[in-house]
């Protein structure tokens, strides 16, 4: 998910979800399923991807990447542990945030959430463990050019917004990964892993073992949401990569205003859909081209981004912005009455799994929103969404759809040679 956060299903409403708060300490978010026979088990940072001096892109994936692939006291690394058990495991960065999780049998999860806050709170980064990481880094940093929706999403984020954690490609050019010194990387996770500074997410059959394994609280240390500066005007800018393409971003408004969120949620599903929506539909003609679209839901301000990935990226351009324009108008009630329906069963449908619900979770929780999260007991979302009217959705859009920051991607060749 880029910045893609995970949204609720309907499964995700009728169970018991508790959200424990000590003083001064960090969140806890639980979703249990006692019917679900695997439990995810995640640890969410609100860490800058590119270092707290923001000078070291691609530290924090490094980072997160070394400490899973480190041998602990027991002789074997997180990542060994889980793979043995059967489990999955997962890191994930974006620009304001990093995840480690764990998707591991029931009885297993207690196991592998004390060697999770082993690894992390007190990391101690092998030089073997960094070799790893800056292997599987390099490996991330070379397929990144062929995924023209991530490389636009990147460019975007570095127009819309001229400082902060969200100017920074998570995962940069294998160059600036090879640029950091383990020293460094030994820091960094000393400082952005602490105890304090953890938001745990547990979901699926989270039983009173795996509760009572989440250690006691303590002080909380570099906990508050990261915004970035945004720029002037947004223009269009273009940038090299292996797969031609277009991208457009609107910056929207903040998780702390839920009703004009899902207003633009309820925008980029009627429109991006990936079967549904209106401009998708259109778009299948263009058998070589790819459209998509979404609202990343941050803390301050939220983006919608739209990527045009393939060949005839270009001739979609136009109707792509004349589709977005045309939200300002209101839909007709029947029109907006199916689309809230679809709009509605789409987000329910779209975390089944305790990984999907753990993520949903740590996402808002980690944007500073803890409720607002779909599938939260206080049907915060569920309530927004309902709250929707094609007048208050047109008024969203005229506020935030009017001048979009452009990205062209250029094919370029391996030696370096672009072409439009």
């Amino acid at each position: 998910m880029i910045v893609r956060a995970a949204r609720a299903a309907a499964a995700a409403l009728c169970l018991t979800a508790t959200i424990l708060a000590p003083a001064h300490a960090q969140v806890v978010t639980v979703h249990d399923d006692p019917a679900a026979a695997t439990a995810a088990v995640e640890l969410w940072y609100r860490v800058p991807s590119a270092g707290y001096d923001l000078k070291s892109p691609g530290i924090a994936r490094m980072a997160l990447a070394g400490a899973v692939a480190s041998k602990l006291a027991g002789g074997s690394s997180l990542s060994e542990m889980v793979n043995r058990l059967g489990g999955s495991l997962a890191i994930q960065v974006f620009p304001d945030i990093s995840m480690v999780g764990a998707s591991v049998p029931a009885a297993s999860a207690p196991a592998v959430l004390r060697a999770m806050t082993e690894a992390f709170f007190n990391p101690s980064i092998t030089a073997a463990g960094l070799k790893i990481a800056a292997q599987d880094s390099a490996v991330a940093a070379a397929q990144q050019p062929y995924d023209s929706a991530l490389t636009l999403q990147d460019a975007l984020f570095a127009q819309l917004f001229s400082q902060g954690p969200a100017h920074y490609a998570p995962v940069p050019d294998a160059a600036e990964f090879a640029k950091l010194a383990p020293a460094d990387v030994q820091a960094f996770a000393a400082r952005a892993f602490r105890k304090g500074n953890a938001i745990f997410s547990l979901a699926g059959n989270v039983s009173d073992a795996l509760r009572s394994t989440v250690p006691p609280a303590v002080p909380a240390l570099d906990t508050l949401p990261l915004d970035s500066t945004l720029a002037g005007s947004p223009g269009e800018t273009s940038a090299a990569a292996r797969v031609p393409g277009m991208g457009f971003a609107w910056t929207g408004p903040s998780i702390s205003d839920p009703r004009a969120a899902t207003a633009m949620d309820f925008i980029a599903d009627y429109l991006f859909d990936p079967q549904s929506g209106t401009v998708t539909q259109a778009a299948r003609s263009q058998r070589t081209s790819f459209v998509g679209g979404q609202f990343v839901t941050l803390h301050d301000p939220g983006v919608l981004l739209v990527t045009i990935s393939g060949e005839t990226a270009a001739t979609l351009q136009q109707p792509v912005l004349d589709a977005v324009s045309a939200m300002a108008q209101p839909l007709d009630a029947a029109t907006f009455s199916k689309a809230r329906k679809a709009f509605l069963y789409h987000i329910m449908s779209q975390i089944q799994t305790p990984v999907e619900r753990a993520d949903n979770a740590g996402w808002y929780t980690a944007e500073g929103n803890t409720q607002y999260a779909p599938g939260d007991p206080s049907d915060t979302y569920v309530n927004a969404v309902n709250s929707l009217d094609p007048q208050f959705v047109a008024q969203v859009a005229r506020t935030y759809l009017q001048h979009p920051a452009t990205v062209r991607l250029l094919q370029s060749s391996p030696g370096g040679s672009t072409s439009t």
